[in-house]
């Protein structure tokens, strides 16, 4: 972390995008101040209507890379989940706290090279929640489909 904070991608449900950093996001607070690169000082960013905040390696990414929606083994007590949001971005990952009772949870893509270091997504965004075998099933039947789209 640098001393702006953790560098993030805040996403609301409406589709409106903010990137900056931030550092003081806690998922039991009702908002975070977001620092956005050209601004003077920090935002104050309210969580009602946010889909995620997802803690990114670089502001940029890299938009040539197709997220992979599988899951590799993985040491650890945290299950596969599988999430089909409320717009329809699909995202596979790891989490020990998605049966959480807050807000939402962690999660930790199964991509290792995706651009998300990890996305805390809030409950009300989530159209389809998987978990276990589940996710599993979902992320190979997801493959398949992409796969015959790409024919």
């Amino acid at each position: 972390m640098n001393h702006l904070g953790k560098l993030v991608a805040v996403r609301f449900v409406n589709g409106t995008l903010l990137k900056g950093w931030t550092g003081d996001f806690r998922p039991d607070c009702d908002f975070f101040h977001l620092r956005e690169q050209e601004a003077a000082g920090p935002r104050r960013v309210s969580v009602e209507g946010l889909k995620g905040v997802f803690f990114i390696k670089t502001r940029e990414g890299n938009p040539d890379h197709e997220q992979r929606k599988a899951f590799d083994d993985h040491a650890g007590p945290e299950k596969p989940i599988w999430i089909l949001f409320t717009d329809g971005e699909r995202l596979a990952g790891w989490s020990s706290s998605a049966s959480s009772l807050k807000n939402g949870f962690y999660l930790v893509p199964a991509d290792p090279d995706s651009n998300l270091e990890r996305v805390y997504v809030f409950h009300s965004a989530v159209k389809q929640f998987l978990a276990g075998d589940e996710a599993t099933k979902a992320s190979i039947h997801f493959g398949r489909l992409r796969d015959d789209t790409a024919s």
